[in-house]
């Protein structure tokens, strides 16, 4: 093929030959295919999915696969349009006689190919020869099911790639659909799913370094429309500028539990904002919390992402509570008696400058004499923010 593409040019009382005619159309055919694959990633564009369903005539497990009605771009550009529905035929695969070797739970690649093939011709048409039979007049462009054997889906990379100039080919570029399983002794399917050891339907997608938008939003979701409780991205003009993420409502609303504005300020879901420049996982204006259980002597850990170095340059301003734990013990722990009633009284409960914990327990005995101090737990919170600095 000519490194240059060529389009048919008219003049007045030009004789057209059949040759001129086609060109006029491969033309067309090419840039679209073009397009479609410099500017998109071939996939599946729409539908085009197996849905399975008992064989009543054949008993579980025997299925029935039935492929449904979509459009795929092919590596070339080329569409392949699936009109109806077709169900998947046992006898094509069993044609192919792919499963020699293969093991009951092994799982086949179903792919869809795009081809050409002449098509009926109209009524009354005439063949270059001047009769009603002979060359055909009309291309179709349609598509044929096959399978591949175990394994081979890995190998869908290393397809033939296209020329710069070259339009959509003849066809024969590899979809991926899913993978069935067979039994050899029903000669029948008895096995659908869509992932083979991470190897999965490719979807269309699109080949850009810039995207920009016409009415001050762009939005980016996992479906084709809203869902309820599905994740969403959308950026928008709003409020001088934000990023919004987070997921929709019933009513297909963004619900966002993280925003970024253009100013550089952050909104968490649950009031907390930083402004600002973030430094680490600590902001001005935001306070990080730890909280747990902690015994007496144990140093009380700092909030994730806090260091010891901003506690010790004194950038960081800590504050911790404790309160004591009461277990709903009846005697002094290591006392198993139970002929003698204790109550329990708390004796010390703070924490030191290097948030070490002194939490302890006085123990009195009921009408006795006997008086006990233990170490006891406590439940902590720990709080820790930058400090202003100075102007």
């Amino acid at each position: 093929m000519s490194s240059a593409i060529q389009r048919p040019v008219f003049f007045e009382n030009q004789i057209l030959g059949a040759a001129d005619l086609t060109a006029t159309v491969e033309n067309s055919r090419g840039q679209v295919a073009r397009h479609n694959r410099y500017l998109h990633l071939w996939g599946i564009a729409s539908g085009l999915g197996l849905e399975k369903e008992p064989d009543k005539d054949k008993g579980d497990p025997v299925i029935k696969i039935t492929l449904s009605p979509g459009l795929a771009i092919d590596g070339w550009g080329r569409e392949i349009i699936v009109a109806q529905a077709v169900k998947l035929s046992e006898n094509d695969f069993s044609n192919l006689q792919i499963t020699n070797g293969a093991q009951p739970d092994d799982w086949f690649p179903v792919y869809l190919k795009g081809r050409d093939q002449n098509a009926a011709q109209p009524p009354l048409a005439t063949s270059s020869c001047g009769t009603s039979s002979g060359t055909a007049s009309r291309m179709e462009e349609t598509y044929a099911l096959t399978f591949g054997r175990p394994g081979d889906a890995r190998t869908l990379a290393t397809e033939t790639a296209a020329t710069v100039s070259d339009g959509p080919g003849s066809g024969g570029w590899r979809v991926l659909l899913g993978f069935v399983q067979w039994d050899k002794t029903k000669t029948a399917f008895v096995g659908l799913k869509f992932d083979d050891n991470g190897i999965t339907r490719k979807f269309a997608g699109v080949q850009a370094d810039e995207l920009a938008a016409r009415g001050g939003s762009v939005k980016l979701r996992t479906q084709i429309l809203p869902q309820a409780n599905k994740p969403a991205l959308i950026l928008d003009e709003t409020e001088d500028g934000q990023i919004r993420f987070g997921s929709f409502d019933s009513k297909g609303q963004l619900i966002a539990v993280f925003t970024i504005t253009s100013k550089g300020d952050i909104k968490i879901e649950g009031g907390i904002t930083a402004k600002g420049k973030i430094s680490g996982a600590l902001a001005h204006g935001v306070t990080q919390v730890e909280s747990g259980i902690a015994t007496d002597g144990m140093v009380l850990p700092l909030p994730l992402g806090v260091t010891e170095k901003q506690v010790e340059d004194e950038e960081a301003v800590i504050q911790a509570q404790i309160s004591l734990r009461f277990t709903g013990r009846m005697v002094p722990p290591g006392n198993s008696s139970t002929s003698q009633q204790w109550t329990a009284s708390p004796l010390e409960a703070w924490v030191d400058t290097d948030r070490r914990v002194h939490c302890r327990v006085r123990w009195q005995q009921i009408g006795g004499t006997s008086v006990e101090d233990h170490p006891a737990a406590c439940d902590y919170l720990v709080l820790a923010s930058l400090k202003e600095k100075q102007a």
